[in-house]
Parts: structure tokens; sequence; C-alpha cells
């Protein structure tokens, strides 16, 4: 016969494990510079190739969208000789309408 108390603390156990899986498993990618660019690709996160030279290689990750599904923000990535060198954001700029008035 099973103690009642081992397995109350079994049952403990196999949530805590449950959640603790779900949180990690649902974790964004950490970039850091001087990453290679295999572990960067791995992960293949919403990433489009914008440019690929022998001494160079440029990854694009969409952020946010607007309503309308256009990019309001994204990240560019720059690798050289296969190492992560460079991150950076890059915000679109809201549409200007100027209004030519008579006067």
């Amino acid at each position: 016969m099973t103690n009642p108390i081992t397995k109350s603390k079994m049952k403990r156990s196999l949530i805590i494990l449950s959640v603790l899986f779900i949180i990690t498993s649902c974790k964004a990618p950490l970039y850091t510079l001087g990453m290679s660019e295999k572990d960067f690709t791995t992960h293949k996160f919403l990433l489009q190739l914008v440019e690929a030279t022998p001494q160079r290689t440029v990854y694009k990750r969409t952020l946010e969208l607007d309503d309308h599904q256009r990019e309001i923000a994204s990240m560019y990535y720059y690798f050289e000789d296969g190492k992560l060198v460079r991150m950076q954001r890059v915000e679109r700029q809201p549409d200007v309408i100027v209004e030519h008035t008579k006067g």
C-alpha cells in the first residue's frame, strides 16, 4: 500500500516539473555578441537572410507589426567570420502626409 504523503509529494513534484518545462520551452532565443552563426541559425526565429558575402552575413528578424501587418520594428544581426559582431534595432518612421493648401 502506498503512503498518501508520498503520492502527494510525487504529484507536486510532477506539477512543478511540468510548469518548469513549459516556461523554459516558451522562452525567446537569446542572442549574444560573439556567438557563432551556426548557434544563431538553429533558432530560426522569423529570420530572413538579407546579405551573404564571404566576409559578412546579415540576418533580419521582424519584431513588431502594425494593425495592417506592416513592419514597425526589426532587428538586424551582423556576422563576420561566422561570429555575431553587431545587432541593430531599426524602427520604421511613420508615414507623413503633407497637405498642400492654397494661400
